[in-house]
C-alpha cells in the first residue's frame, strides 16, 4: 500500500504579516519618540516664556515699588516705615537733589541696590546703606527677585532714572549672595519726573479768595521780596481792621500800598480752581498721592501732626479736622521745610515755628487763624481757599526761597511718557 504525504499549505500563511505589522509598529515607534520629543521640546519652550515672563513682571514690580519708596517716610534696613530719626527716607537715601530741583546720585549712593525677595508670605527687602543682605528661607525653590539702580542721566530739574533688574528666582544675576544664577533675567528702565506738590507759589505772604479780618490782635504780616512786589495781603475780598496789624513791604513803601484787596482775579475763582491754579492738579488727586501723608485730627492733632513731618521728611502733611496747637512745636526748616493743609481752623495756644506754608480751606468757605497764647511764627506764606478771620498776633513773614524749595524738591516721582524700556539685562 503506498502512502501520500500531503504538506499544507497554512502553515505557511502570516509569515509577511507579522513582517509588515513588525515594520508598522517600528513606524510608529519612531513616530511616537519623534512626538514625544517636540513635546518635550514645547514644554522646554513653555518653561522657558514663563521664566522669562516672570523675571519680566518681577522687574516691573521693581519700578512700582520703587516709585511707592520715592514718595514713602523714613524706612529701615529691611524698607520698612520707621520712626527712628537715625534712618533717613528711601528717596534721601538713595538720590540728591539740589536747590535747583536736579537729581543726582552722589558716588556713595551707586553702590545701594536696593533688593526684594517675592516670596509666598509677602515681600521680603534689603536697603540698607551698602550692600544687601538677604536671608534666603530653607526650601525655597523659587523666589522672584529684584534689584533697582538709580541714575541721573540728564541735567533736567526733577528727572531721574530707576532700573529695575527682575530674576525669575533668588540668582546671582539679582542679588551677589545667592549661591546660583537665575534662570531667567529682565530689566525694565524709565525716567521719573517730580509732580511737584506746589506747582505755582504765591506772591503773597497771606493769600485769601475770600476777604480778611484782622480782628484788633496785632498781627505782624511782611513781604519785603522785590520779585513779589512787596504784597503783604492779597484778599479776594475786603481787608478789614488793617490798621490793628503791622503790614511791612518793600522799604519806603506805605503799608497800605502792601495790600491787594478786591482781587477780582481771586474772587471770580471758585475753591477747586483756586487749589488746581497752585497745585496742578484736583484735589482728590493730589491727596491720593504717594508723597502726601494724610492725619486725622482727634484729641492730640498737633502730636500726630508734629509725628508725620518727623517720619516723612520732605512729604507734604494733610490734616483733616481743625488743628490745635497747645505744646511747643517747631515744624520744618529752610532746607526742608513743611507743605501743611488743614481741611478747618487752626488754634494756637503754644509756641509755633512753622517754616514751608500753611493752606486752610473747609467746607463752609471761611476759615480762622487764632493765636491765644504764645509766639506764632510763620516763614513762607498763608492760604486760605475762602474768608480768614485772624486773632491774635501770628508773624506771617513771605519768603520766596522756601516756597521754591517746596516746588522744586518735594512732591511725587512719577513716569514719564515714552521714557519706558525693557531689555536683556547687560545689553
Amino acid at each position: 500500500m503506498q502512502t501520500q504525504i500531503y504538506r499544507s499549505s497554512h502553515r505557511q500563511r502570516g509569515a509577511a504579516a507579522l513582517l509588515v505589522v513588525v515594520v508598522l509598529f517600528f513606524i510608529l515607534a519612531l513616530v511616537s519618540a519623534y512626538a514625544s520629543r517636540n513635546l518635550i521640546f514645547e514644554q522646554r519652550i513653555s518653561a522657558n516664556n514663563q521664566r522669562a515672563t516672570q523675571a519680566f513682571e518681577v522687574a516691573e514690580a521693581g519700578v512700582e515699588f520703587a516709585i511707592a519708596s520715592l514718595g514713602a517716610g523714613r524706612v529701615d534696613a529691611a524698607c520698612v516705615a520707621t520712626t527712628n530719626t537715625a534712618y533717613t527716607s528711601f528717596r534721601q537715601r538713595h538720590v540728591t537733589v539740589d536747590s535747583t530741583g536736579t537729581f543726582s546720585v552722589a558716588p556713595a549712593q551707586t553702590n545701594r541696590r536696593p533688593t526684594c525677595m517675592v516670596l509666598a508670605a509677602g515681600t521680603d527687602c534689603s536697603c540698607p546703606d551698602g550692600n544687601p543682605s538677604l536671608v534666603v528661607p530653607v526650601g525655597t525653590a523659587v523666589a522672584p527677585t529684584f534689584q533697582l539702580r538709580f541714575d541721573a542721566p540728564v541735567a533736567q530739574p526733577g528727572v531721574v532714572r530707576v532700573t529695575s533688574r527682575g530674576c525669575s528666582s533668588i540668582g546671582t544675576q539679582c542679588y551677589a549672595g545667592a549661591a546660583a544664577a537665575a534662570d531667567a533675567e529682565a530689566e525694565v528702565s524709565v525716567l521719573l519726573g517730580l509732580n511737584s506738590a506746589l506747582a505755582t507759589p504765591p506772591s503773597a505772604a497771606l493769600t485769601a479768595k475770600g476777604s480778611v479780618n484782622l480782628s484788633g490782635g496785632g498781627a505782624s504780616i511782611a513781604n519785603t521780596d522785590a520779585p513779589s512786589g512787596g504784597i503783604t495781603v492779597n484778599a479776594g475780598g475786603a481787608l478789614n481792621n488793617a490798621g490793628a496789624a503791622t503790614l511791612r513791604g518793600l522799604p519806603g513803601t506805605p503799608p497800605a500800598n502792601t495790600v491787594q484787596a478786591n482781587d477780582n482775579s481771586l474772587s471770580v475763582l471758585t475753591a477747586d480752581s483756586l487749589f488746581v491754579s497752585l497745585f496742578g492738579m484736583d484735589r482728590a488727586t493730589y491727596r491720593s498721592q504717594p508723597a502726601v501723608v494724610r492725619v486725622t485730627c482727634g484729641a492730640d492733632c498737633d502730636l500726630q501732626i508734629a509725628q508725620a513731618v518727623s517720619d516723612n521728611p520732605g512729604r507734604v502733611v494733610w490734616a483733616e479736622g481743625d488743628v490745635t496747637f497747645d505744646a511747643n512745636r517747631v515744624l520744618g526748616t529752610a532746607a526742608e521745610p513743611v507743605l501743611l493743609f488743614v481741611r478747618g481752623n487752626v488754634t494756637v495756644s503754644a509756641n509755633l515755628q512753622l517754616t514751608g506754608m500753611l493752606y486752610l480751606h473747609s467746607a463752609g468757605g471761611a476759615n480762622t487763624l487764632s493765636v491765644t497764647a504764645g509766639t506764632t511764627q510763620l516763614f513762607g506764606a498763608v492760604v486760605t481757599e475762602g474768608a480768614l478771620t485772624v486773632t491774635g498776633a501770628p508773624t506771617i513773614s513771605f519768603d520766596p526761597a522756601i516756597l521754591r524749595t517746596i516746588g522744586l524738591t518735594q512732591g511725587s516721582l512719577v513716569r514719564i511718557p515714552g521714557s519706558w524700556r525693557d531689555f536683556a539685562a547687560g545689553s
